[in-house]
């Protein structure tokens, strides 16, 4: 599936999800009765934005049928859109379910998960890098031991060769 198709999909959950909030501030419920909407709502954000990185990758490719025009604008609409309905679902959160701190509590973790995952995937890095340098000094040092024995076996075949001929040179006694 194209991701700009994903996106419209994910995006009418995401409106699903603000209309059953908005529902459920009308009929006067508990914040916690309509959880599964934020959740989701939230979700479907983060799957926006995924698929939106997605679509760098489509647009450079020649067999996409729609124009670059097209494609920037349906993702610039759903994205303020979604901007939109994000800013009315956290107003609902403060006025509606008289939650106030709820939505900046939710933001302050979502930043602190964001930054642990960076952390764990910029960690995960180095430790490949540093599997990559350690591969890379165990066969340099590998290829080095080969040529220091290669070399000690030539000196000694030239020290015996030398060795050899001084022995017969003398073994001749300076005849030839």
């Amino acid at each position: 599936m194209e991701p700009i198709m994903t996106i419209a999909a994910v995006f009418a959950g995401a409106q699903a999800a603000v209309k059953g909030v908005r529902q459920a501030v009308q009929l006067g419920k508990e914040v916690r009765d309509c959880y599964h909407e934020i959740r989701d709502f939230f979700h479907a954000q983060g799957q926006i934005e995924i698929e939106y990185k997605k679509t760098a990758e489509v647009q450079v490719k020649p067999e996409n049928k729609r124009s670059a025009t097209e494609q920037a604008i349906d993702i610039v609409f759903m994205r303020r859109e979604m901007f939109k309905m994000e800013v009315e679902l956290r107003e609902m959160l403060i006025y509606g379910f008289n939650e106030s701190g709820l939505y900046d509590e939710m933001c302050q973790e979502r930043t602190r998960i964001i930054e642990a995952e960076k952390h764990a995937i910029e960690e995960a890095q180095l430790k490949a890098r540093a599997e990559i340098d350690r591969k890379r000094r165990q066969k340099a040092k590998r290829r080095e031991s080969i040529e220091t024995a290669v070399a000690i076996v030539i000196a000694v075949f030239l020290s015996i060769g030398s060795f050899y001929g001084i022995w017969w040179m003398f073994q001749q006694g300076g005849q030839w």
